[in-house]
This record gives structure tokens, C-alpha cells and sequence, in this order.
């Protein structure tokens, strides 16, 4: 809108001028030749009457551009009008835009590969720099040297794939060691200049790195449980994770265990139905455990319902009570050979 209402412009003066400088030439070539006074000689020596029609004639001709060049006049100052709400326009959209710049929670920087055009406060705040001398400084002076190499590469990528990202952990001028994502993304190609964005990411991995260990130190605890453990989806009934212990116990590796239907493992000795079920819930029953090499073993087992991440699972644990089954069986033997001898 902007190009096309300069075009507009630039064409009716071009027009106006045109006619100010005919207009001139004509003035000039009439005073110089005395045309003027030649017209006055022909209105003395001639009839008014026989004039008449050629004073309507100009008198026509002059009323039209007058007209003409009114109109003319009228376009301009429009096309004035237009270019200024446009410039007002472009004005606040500039105040807008640099308000959000200045007020970014992440750190912004401008930059043509080398120096550093433009930074916003936040920039400032965390690479150090004062925002009266931040304009050409080196955009590598900012970055800790050790990452020199990763920004050199993400620079080549930001134009080959549009954007790129790598992180950094850097030493703010407080003392505070921060890690941060950097993200670089083209603005003018043809220049080669780039936007660089660098995100305080210190909480998200912090959070990150809570959660890896916490995952961490319950595979360590269950791992070294004396029963084995298995998650089974509520809906499926498929075993979605099971322990060392639930491995060991029965001889499957744990990608032939997921995916498995928990009765395919563990049947209840007490019911018909070996799928897992509400009613089973907390309940201590004998079962017995389909190992993949061996007979089947004897096992107590429990199964409580959990919900995680908004889903429904069972835990179902058990141990292996078939050296228990051997003692009992054991005991009773000899019972009965005392009772033989004492007959």
C-alpha cells in the first residue's frame, strides 16, 4: 500500500510540474515574440463579432484546466493525506514492535553473523553489556569459547534449513551459572541477518534432571526388590513394564514381556477367569506363574489399582513360594514316615 500510494504521488506531481513548466515555456516564447501584443493588434483591427467564438473557445479551454488542475490538486492532497495516515501507520506498528523487543523475557539480539546490530535489555542483563555501546560488538565475544563452533555451524544451518538451535551454559555477570537455548532465525537473507533468541532453560533442566534421576533411583529400588513387579494397563491387560526380578522369575526378556496379556503370565488359582479384574484388587491369593522355559511355580501375588498421567494401571507383585511348597511337602513326608515307624 505504501509503494503504491508513493507511485501515485510521485505521478500527479510529475503531471502538475509538467504543466507549470509548459506553461512557462509558453509564457516565454509568447513575451519573446511579442504575442501578446499581436493578439491585442488582431482583437483591435477585427469585428468583436466575428471573435466571439474564438474568446468562448479559450475562455473553454482555460475553465477546463482549471479544472483539470483542481482535480489534480485534489488527488495530491489525497494522496498526501494517505501517505501520512500510512507513515503514522508504520509509526505505532514500530513503537508496538519495539516494545515487545525491549520487553522480551528472553534475551533478542540482531545480529549480521559478526556484530551485534541490536540487543534488547534482557540481552544486556545476561551477556553484560551496556545498551548505549552494545552496537557493533563481536556477536563471538558474548558466547563462552567453548561454544564457538556450535554457533559457526548453526549460523550455516539458520539459512540452509530457516532455523537452528543449540545450548550453551553460561556464567551471568552476578556469578550465576544459567543454561540457556539459543534459537537463530533469517530476517534478511539478502544481508544476512538473523535473529537470535536465548531462553533461560536453567528450571526446565533442573526439572529434567530431577525427574531422570527420580526415574533412576526407583528402577535401582525395584530392581532390587525381592518380588517381582509388573504394570499392566487397565484397558488392554498388557504388561507395559516389569522389574529384573520379574524378568529372572519368568525367562523372558523384556521386549518378549511388553506387549504380553498379564494372564498369559500369572494364573489365579483361586478363580476360573485369570484376567486381571476390579474385584481382584488388593487381594493376597495363590497363583501360579507360566514361566517361557520350566514348569510352572507357585506364587503369591496382589494387584493394586494406580492411575498415572491420567490413565488406569494395575501393579501386580509376586514371589516365588515354590521352595516354601518343597519345604511343606517336605515336612509332611517326614510326618508321615514317623507316623509309620511309631505304628
Amino acid at each position: 500500500m505504501e509503494n503504491s500510494s508513493k507511485f501515485k504521488f510521485i505521478k500527479m506531481s510529475n503531471e502538475l510540474l509538467l504543466i507549470l513548466i509548459s506553461g512557462f515555456i509558453f509564457a516565454e516564447i509568447a513575451s519573446n515574440y511579442n504575442l501578446f501584443e499581436s493578439i491585442i493588434e488582431f482583437v483591435k483591427e477585427y469585428d468583436r463579432g466575428e471573435l466571439k467564438g474564438l474568446f468562448i473557445f479559450f475562455v473553454y479551454i482555460s475553465f477546463g484546466a482549471g479544472i483539470f488542475s483542481l482535480g489534480r490538486l485534489m488527488e495530491l492532497e489525497k494522496t498526501l493525506t494517505l501517505c501520512r495516515t500510512a507513515e503514522n501507520d508504520l509509526k505505532e506498528r514500530d513503537k508496538i514492535y519495539r516494545s515487545l523487543f525491549e520487553h522480551s523475557a528472553d534475551a533478542v539480539v540482531i545480529s549480521d553473523g559478526k556484530k551485534i546490530l541490536e540487543i534488547n535489555k534482557k540481552g544486556c542483563e545476561i551477556f553484560g553489556l551496556r545498551k548505549e555501546s552494545a552496537s557493533n560488538v563481536s556477536l563471538m565475544s558474548i558466547i563462552p569459547g567453548k561454544y564457538i563452533y556450535e554457533l559457526q555451524e548453526a549460523l550455516k544451518e539458520t539459512f540452509r534449513n530457516n532455523n537452528s538451535f543449540f545450548e550453551i551454559r553460561c556464567t551471568k555477570p552476578d556469578g550465576n551459572v544459567i543454561d540457556m537455548e539459543i534459537s537463530l532465525s533469517p530476517i534478511d537473507r539478502k544481508n544476512e541477518i538473523i535473529q537470535i533468541i536465548a531462553r533461560d532453560v536453567t528450571n526446565r533442566n533442573k526439572t529434567k534432571r530431577w525427574e531422570e534421576e527420580s526415574k533412576e533411583r526407583l528402577k535401582t529400588i525395584l530392581d532390587n526388590t525381592l518380588c517381582g513387579i509388573l504394570l499392566i494397563e487397565a484397558s488392554t491387560k498388557k504388561i507395559v513394564s516389569a522389574n529384573s526380578v520379574a524378568l529372572r522369575a519368568t525367562d523372558y526378556s523384556e521386549k518378549e514381556i511388553l506387549g504380553k496379556v498379564c494372564n498369559e503370565l500369572i494364573c489365579q488359582t483361586e478363580k476360573k477367569n485369570g484376567a486381571v479384574s476390579s474385584d481382584q484388587a488388593r487381594n493376597l491369593s495363590g497363583s501360579i506363574l507360566l514361566k517361557l522355559r520350566g514348569k510352572p511355580v507357585p506364587i503369591i501375588s496382589s494387584i493394586i489399582p494406580v492411575s498415572i498421567g491420567g490413565n488406569g494401571y494395575f501393579v501386580e507383585s509376586f514371589i516365588d513360594v515354590s521352595e516354601c511348597k518343597e519345604e511343606e511337602n517336605e515336612l509332611l513326608k517326614t510326618k508321615m514316615r514317623a507316623e509309620i515307624v511309631l505304628r
